[in-house]
């Protein structure tokens, strides 16, 4: 999950005022008609799943962490890192399902079914200047302190986890220095059992989600194809899920309690193993898309990945969907070994306290509970990230990648992670109220706003929304001015931040390290918003302006 979603990432959907088009994801077309029979078999096919969940990732947004985790149009991927996921404006037309949220509010349409027109155009014009690129991450020579800043990050981290001494430890806050020193002349930084396992990992995640049933279904058009294909995916995320689980069971009867522990004692060799895997991965992926394909069909490549600049390609990814044969990675990776690790290194983690002081404090129960349901939440509306930004925008580069596989197991188990080691830290039964209250609220904002905007997108006569009031765009589509997406523009990340923020709750206020996801999930939300504002701003023009009007606060009613 997403890191964030530094997820997971949001876009602009495409579309023309007689078409209507949009999504918490991305898509466009020609004529109203057309748009919408043509739209409406892709709701059937994508959004049928989706529908309950319609903003992952963050994260994914917290799927991928650092973009868009973790999420999309589920709870989880805050992204990737999320999310992968949520959506922030509610736009609507006919029985269509028009996605349009904040992060993945554009993307998919503006991707796929926009490009119908953009191939028309270029059909008679063989002269088209390329569209500018509009650089991220402080543009493309800033992007090195991405590449650099992210994995130092995760290390630190987990090396201010001293199994002895507690994370942090105590003398780290009067002598910082010399206590990283120490733990870099004493902590077994990399292991080649650890590389193993991490290896192993995915090769068992790639299996199951292989061999395993599952349901396929059509993605969006793919963006500049030419020909409107669409790839097949894969859907089988919850089965692979509970086949871990029997694995590990299995593992238990066999082993008992000791593989679960040494993955608890051992998370610093773990996380830098999967580190080195993420980012070799990343030099592979960035190498084979300049690869010159065998047939007549070029890499398709994602929009603004190919600069000039490679460190900046390298972290964005060039090339849109890397596959092997029906086997997608970026698919593969944005739910399954990230987001089921996830929950594993949790459990392992809360093994680790209950042998410690045999039993499991509030906090570890409550986060168990709370990151939990959030990763089954994502992974039971799997769907919904096929029309997600980190699908059909985002390339499959350093981002993503390292996202996936590194930073949403190993960053979003902090709170676990400290826990573990800080057994004492006790929440008195006032906060821990508190912070089941305030996961609640979170959950209820996110999942309501969402179903709302699902729900108008579906049928806007439906008795349970046919109240909502709306204004009409000169796209043909319409934005929600009333109920949940009237008191905000992007409510539903505030839901999403106050979940985010009751996970960092769970460790009470002994450090502020457990914080550092509250924290840099905020500021990926914040970067986010920005980048939905220039995305519907260039996307709706004046009305979009008008819609400021009717909805001026950005996150919280009557505040921001």
């Amino acid at each position: 999950m997403t890191v964030t979603h530094l997820t997971r990432r949001a876009a602009a959907n495409g579309g023309n005022s007689s078409t209507p088009s949009t999504d918490s994801s991305r898509h466009p077309t020609p004529d109203v008609e057309d748009s919408i029979a043509r739209r409406t078999r892709r709701a059937s096919s994508v959004s049928s799943d989706a529908s309950s969940a319609s903003s992952v990732a963050s994260s994914r947004a917290r799927s991928s962490g650092f973009v868009s985790g973790p999420s999309a149009s589920t709870l989880a991927p805050r992204s990737t890192f999320l999310r992968k996921e949520a959506s922030s404006v509610a736009e609507s037309v006919e029985s269509a399902s028009s996605d349009s949220s904040s992060e993945e509010e554009g993307e998919s349409e503006s991707d796929s079914e926009a490009d119908t027109d953009a191939i028309s155009e270029e059909e008679d014009s063989e002269t088209e200047e390329p569209e500018p690129v509009d650089f991220e991450f402080m543009g493309p020579h800033g992007t090195v302190l991405a590449v650099l800043g992210v994995p130092f990050a995760q290390f630190v981290l987990q090396l201010l986890c001293d199994p002895v001494k507690g994370f942090p430890p105590e003398e780290f806050y009067s002598a910082p220095i010399a206590t990283i020193r120490d733990r870099l002349s004493h902590a077994t930084l990399f292991s080649g059992t650890a590389l193993t396992v991490i290896v192993g990992w995915l090769f068992f995640q790639a299996i199951l989600h292989g061999f395993l049933p599952g349901t396929f279904i059509e993605g969006t058009p793919l963006p500049r194809s030419g020909n409107g294909r669409r790839l097949q995916y894969k859907v089988n995320a919850l089965a692979c899920l509970v086949a871990t689980y029997l694995a590990l069971f299995a593992l238990f009867s066999a082993h008992g309690f000791a593989p679960f522990l040494w993955v608890a004692d051992n998370m610093l060799p773990l996380a830098t193993a999967a580190s080195t895997v993420a980012i070799t991965g990343s030099v592979l992926l960035y190498l084979m898309s300049h690869r010159v394909p065998e047939t007549d069909e070029p890499v398709l490549l994602a929009a603004g990945a190919d600069t000039g600049y490679p460190l900046y390609d390298f972290w964005m990814g060039r090339e849109l969907n890397p596959r092997f044969g029906d086997f997608d990675f970026k698919y593969f990776c944005e739910l399954r070994p990230g987001l089921i690790g996830w929950t594993v290194l949790n459990a392992c983690l809360a093994l680790k306290q209950y042998v410690t002081i045999g039993t499991l404090s509030d906090g570890m129960i409550l986060v168990l509970l709370f990151q939990g349901y959030y990763v089954v939440d994502s992974l039971w509306n799997e769907a919904s990230i096929l029309t997600t930004m980190d699908l059909t925008t985002d390339g499959f580069g350093m981002m993503l990648c390292f996202g996936d596989l590194a930073w949403v197991p190993f960053t979003y188990s902090l709170q676990a992670l400290y826990l573990a080691h800080n057994p004492s830290a006790a929440l008195s039964r006032p906060v821990t109220l508190l912070v089941v209250v305030l996961e609640l609220l979170g959950m209820y904002m996110f999942r309501a706003a969402n179903s709302e905007k699902d729900a108008f997108r579906a049928d806007p006569t439906d008795p349970a929304v046919r109240h909502l009031e709306f204004i009409h765009t000169e796209r043909g589509t319409r934005l929600l001015v009333s109920g949940w997406w009237g008191l905000a523009r992007h409510i539903n990340y505030t839901g999403d931040w106050l979940m985010a923020l009751s996970w960092c709750l769970t460790t009470g206020f002994g450090t502020p390290f457990t914080y550092f996801y509250a924290i840099y999930f905020g500021i990926l939300l914040i970067h986010r918003e920005h980048r939905d504002e220039q995305s519907c701003r260039k996307k709706y023009g004046a009305d979009w302006e008008v819609y400021r009007q009717r909805v001026p606060a950005r996150f919280i009613p009557g505040v921001w």
